[in-house]
C-alpha cells in the first residue's frame, strides 16, 4: 500500500522428524529376550507414543538362541507384522541335539544379520508380535534357551500413528532491531506494530507453538514481555492430513495491539528482541487423532517484526556524526547558508550541527540554537499528508567564526529532532511516495 514498513526477520526453529525416529529406536531395548513362542514387542513409550505403522529404509535384525534338547529342532521364527510385499519376515533353521557337554549348538544369523530396509512393520495393539516354532522329529514342540532378538540402526521412512506430546526445543536468540542505533532521546508510538510467527509444517501431527519467552530490550536497558492469551496458551498451526501426505502446510500469526500489549513494549524504543519459542506436537493430548510423519517431514518458525511509519513521534532525537574537510576554502572569509525545503512528509524536523575538533570538543554551532529548518506537511483525520510545506531558513557564518571551523574543525555531529503535528499528538503515515526537497546555497566572502 506504499507505507514505509521497517521489517526484521529471524528463524527461530526448524526441526525434522529425525528426533521423533530417534525416540522410537530408544524406545526399543538394545537385547529382547524371547521368553515364549508368541510374544510381543511393545511399540511405545512413556511419552506415550503408539505406533500404528514404520516403514523401514535400514535397520538390521540378528537373533540367536540354543538348543539344549538332546534331538534336533526345526525352528521357524516369524514376525507376522513385518511384512515386505505383503509376505511376513520369517526365518527357517535346523540347529543339531545337545550331547549333555560343552556349548549346546546355537541358531543364529550373527554374521549375516537380516537386512529389514524395504520392510513394513504394522502393530497390533500397539504391540509386534515375535512367533516361534521349534519342533523335533517326531513332531512335538520344543523350548529354545537363551533366546534374543537384537534391532539395530533402524532407519524409517515413515511412521503413522500417535506421537505423544515431543516437545521440539528452541534455542533461546536474540533479533536486534537497528531502528534506534542513533537514538538519543524522545519517544515514538507505533499505531500498527507487529510481530508474526510464520510456520511451515509437513508433520502430519498437530503442532503448535509455545512462546517461552519474548522480551523486548529497550534503549534505556529496560526489558518489556510480551503479554497475550496466545502466549499462554500456545498457537497451534495448520497441518497435513493422512490425504496430503508429502504437502507442506503455512500458517501464521500476529501479535497487534488487539490481542496483546505489542504497541507499549514496541513504543519504548526496542533496540532487540529476546525470544525463546518452542513446538511441541499433539499439544491437547488427544490420543484419537493419528498422525504420521516421513523422513522429510520438518517443522519451521521464523518471526518477523514489522515496525510500520504510521504513528507519533515527540522529539525523538538522533545523532551521527561526519568527517569535514576544509582544505579548499582557505581563501573564504565568511559565509552564509541558505536552506529552502519543500516537504511532503508530515513531520516537524529540528537540526543543529556541532563543529568537533581532532578531540571532538565543541567548537562552534551551525546555528545559534536548534532550528526547525523542516515543517511537517497537513494531514487529514486519517494521517495522511495533503500538502507540501515550504520553510526557508537562513546560517549567517561572520569571519571569526568561520577561521575558527576552518581552521580547527575536522567533523560535524549533526542532532535531529523529529515530531510529527501538533508536538508528537497526532499521529501520521508515511509513504514511499513522498518526498523533502532541500535545496541550500552558500554565500562564500572572499576580501582578496
Amino acid at each position: 500500500d506504499g507505507l514505509i514498513r521497517f521489517r526484521y526477520v529471524d528463524e527461530v526453529t526448524t526441526q525434522t522428524s529425525d528426533d521423533i525416529f530417534a525416540s522410537i529406536n530408544e524406545s526399543l531395548p538394545p537385547l529382547i529376550p524371547i521368553t515364549s513362542p508368541n510374544m510381543a514387542l511393545p511399540f511405545s513409550n512413556p511419552d506415550g507414543l503408539q505406533i500404528d505403522r514404520l516403514d523401514l529404509k535400514g535397520g538390521s535384525l540378528i537373533y540367536y538362541y540354543e538348543n539344549r534338547n538332546p534331538e534336533s529342532v526345526n525352528v521357524r521364527i516369524t514376525f507376522p507384522q513385518v511384512t515386505k510385499n505383503a509376505t511376513p519376515l520369517t526365518f527357517q533353521q535346523t540347529v543339531a541335539g545337545y550331547s549333555g557337554s560343552g556349548n549346546p549348538p546355537t541358531g543364529t544369523n550373527l554374521f549375516a544379520p537380516a537386512s529389514l530396509a524395504g520392510f513394513r512393520i504394522q502393530t497390533l495393539n500397539d504391540s509386534v508380535y515375535v512367533q516361534y516354532e521349534a519342533t523335533l522329529p517326531g513332531g512335538a514342540q520344543a523350548p529354545l534357551s537363551n533366546f534374543v532378538i537384537r534391532l539395530q540402526d533402524l532407519a524409517f521412512s515413515y511412521a503413522e500413528g500417535y506421537f505423544g506430546n515431543f516437545l521440539y526445543e528452541g534455542s533461546r536468540d536474540t533479533l536486534v532491531i537497528d531502528f534506534f542505533d542513533n537514538w538519543i532521546r524522545g519517544d515514538i508510538y507505533f499505531e500498527e506494530p507487529k510481530i508474526t510467527l510464520n510456520v511451515e509444517n509437513s508433520f502430519g501431527i498437530p503442532t503448535s507453538a509455545v512462546v517461552n519467552v519474548l522480551d523486548v530490550i529497550t534503549v534505556k536497558q529496560n526489558i518489556l514481555s510480551l503479554e497475550s492469551p496466545f502466549v499462554d496458551n500456545g498457537i497451534e498451526f495448520p497441518y497435513p492430513t493422512m490425504s496430503e501426505i508429502g504437502q507442506v502446510k503455512r500458517g501464521s500469526f500476529s501479535f497487534t495491539k488487539e490481542n496483546s500489549n505489542i504497541d507499549v513494549i514496541l513504543g519504548a524504543g526496542p533496540t532487540a528482541i529476546d525470544y525463546d519459542v518452542d513446538a511441541i506436537t499433539n499439544p491437547n493430548n488427544n490420543p484419537n487423532i493419528r498422525g504420521y510423519i516421513t523422513d522429510s517431514s520438518y517443522y519451521k518458525v521464523n518471526m518477523e517484526v514489522e515496525l510500520p511509519l504510521y504513528g507519533k513521534a515527540s522529539g525523538f532525537v538522533a545523532r551521527d556524526t561526519f568527517e569535514v574537510k576544509f582544505d579548499s576554502y582557505e581563501d573564504v572569509d565568511d559565509a552564509e547558508f541558505k536552506l529552502v525545503v519543500d516537504n511532503a512528509i508530515p513531520l516537524d524536523v529540528e537540526v543543529q550541527a556541532y563543529f568537533l575538533d581532532d578531540n571532538n570538543a565543541v567548537i562552534d554551532s551551525l546555528l545559534d540554537a536548534p532550528q526547525r529548518i523542516v515543517e511537517a506537511a497537513p494531514v487529514n483525520t486519517q494521517g495522511e499528508a495533503t500538502g507540501t510545506t515550504r520553510k526557508i531558513s537562513f546560517a549567517p557564518f561572520p569571519e571569526d567564526r568561520f577561521k575558527n571551523i576552518k581552521t580547527n574543525a575536522r567533523r560535524i555531529a549533526l542532532v535531529t529532532s523529529f515530531s510529527t503535528l501538533n508536538n508528537g499528538n497526532t499521529s501520521v503515515k508515511i509513504y514511499s511516495d513522498q518526498e523533502v526537497k532541500i535545496k541550500m546555497g552558500v554565500k562564500l566572502g572572499v576580501r582578496n
